[in-house]
């Protein structure tokens, strides 16, 4: 017998679809979850443990834990869990998962190849990377002639070139009845005058205003080679997997990294000379800039790592489950909403800072080559009938001017030949 033939499925209460809680998996309302959240994070931003006296006992709020919050939301069924704070390491996080002394860990937690070998992990919910930050102070040798950055040099030699042919061909035409014409100089000014008239103004003062409003910044250090040579000390989140990955695949010495607690710490840490870069994975960076931009910059390679995810034991289908639900956030638009309030709430600076990704802000020729084109044609048309028109005008003159060309080059070829003849002949 078919479902077809059997008819719809009526659950309790009436419902037509599959109610929550009504799933393969069996959890036990009192036995709910320990979810492990990390407790001494450097970033609190992304979790954070308070105390309540209220309820004499401590809650976890920010980022990580909405998002989680979310996507559970998502899930085909109800999730009884319980948030425990953990105050050690992330790794060690992570082994209490393959321990089982935890059912899962929440968090700003990256996904390494390394510890999967202690537990499985979920899709990413945030893409990241690992960047180095540095101190950055503005380069003043390029504020004097910054104004020579709004056109590119293509862009600037077609226009001065467009500009001068124009005026030449003006000059040719109305110089002999324009009296303010008669000296080309003038012509030269006009030219200028009109290179930024009106819409090349307007391009113009767009394009040199965006380039005074973004800083040109030098970073104090480039790149990695040169902290690595000057044996430079470097600073990063004390409880990360960073401090192994600056010492195991970056090169670093150990005696040259220094273990910060919290975000607020790396600006003196600079300021003091403790550290000459700091290194972040990419949302943690974005967050330190967000509170921190003026003084720092991000810069050099970013090395591209797993993401953020969720921990679960080896061989749990929830790390399938929350994948899946991850994605639904995601989708909806929900993930995007969360990322962009974690970026805005708390950022301090009127302008953005990040990586430089090299592409000039300079207005090319391309966006106006229309212009260019019609302006081209009809200028070398007005050149090709005022240079008839003033053929005509004065063929008695240019007449006179050939037949005494034409003169000379005769006289010029008798007088090669009779020397010809006279020296070999």
């Amino acid at each position: 017998m078919t479902m077809k033939e059997l008819g719809p499925i009526y659950w309790p209460g009436g419902l037509q679809t599959v109610p929550k809680g009504w799933t393969s998996f069996e959890f036990d309302e009192d036995k709910p979850l320990k979810i492990g959240v990390p407790a001494r994070g450097a970033f609190n931003l992304f979790v954070k443990v308070s105390y309540d006296q209220g309820i004499n006992g401590s809650y976890v709020t920010r980022f990580s834990v909405e998002v989680f919050e979310a996507v559970v939301k998502s899930l085909p069924y109800r999730l009884p869990y319980v948030l425990v704070p953990f105050y050690g390491s992330y790794d060690d996080m992570v082994e209490q998962v393959y321990s089982k002394d935890l059912d899962a860990a929440v968090g700003d937690t990256e996904i390494m190849a390394y510890r999967y070998q202690y537990a499985e992990f979920s899709q990413p919910y945030l893409e990241s990377g690992l960047i180095m930050v540095v101190t950055a102070k503005p380069d003043k040798s390029k504020e004097r002639w910054v104004f020579l950055e709004t056109f590119t040099r293509r862009m600037w030699l077609i226009t001065i070139s467009m500009h001068t042919f124009i005026g030449f061909v003006i000059w040719l035409i109305e110089h002999a009845e324009n009296p303010d014409l008669t000296r080309f100089g003038t012509v030269l000014w006009f030219s200028v005058t009109v290179l930024f008239f009106e819409h090349n103004k307007l391009s113009f003062t767009a394009s040199l205003t965006s380039m005074l409003t973004i800083s040109h910044l030098q970073p104090s250090v480039s790149d990695i080679d040169t902290l690595l040579r000057t044996n430079a000390s470097v600073g990063c989140n004390r409880n990360s997997f960073i401090v192994g990955y600056l010492i195991n695949v970056l090169g670093f010495k150990p005696k040259n990294i220094r273990k910060i607690s919290s975000i607020n710490d790396y600006p003196d840490a600079f300021r003091n000379g403790d550290i000459q870069a700091a290194f972040f994975v990419v949302p943690h960076a974005k967050v330190f800039l967000a509170n921190y931009c003026k003084g720092f910059t991000m810069t050099g390679p970013t090395f591209k790592l797993g993401g953020f995810g969720f921990a679960f034991p080896k061989g749990s289908r929830l790390a399938f489950e929350f994948s899946e639900a991850i994605l639904k956030v995601m989708e909806n638009g929900e993930m995007p909403q969360l990322e962009e309030y974690l970026l805005i709430s708390n950022n301090s600076c009127s302008q953005s800072t990040g990586v430089s990704d090299g592409l000039s802000s300079s207005l090319g020729p391309r966006p106006v080559a229309g212009l260019f084109f019609v302006s081209g044609r009809i200028s070398a048309f007005a050149f090709l009938v005022a240079t008839v028109r003033l053929a005509r005008r004065h063929q008695h003159f240019i007449r006179a001017k050939l037949n005494g060309l034409r003169t000379c080059a005769f006289t010029f070829l008798t007088n090669c030949t009779q020397f010809v003849e006279f020296r070999f002949f």
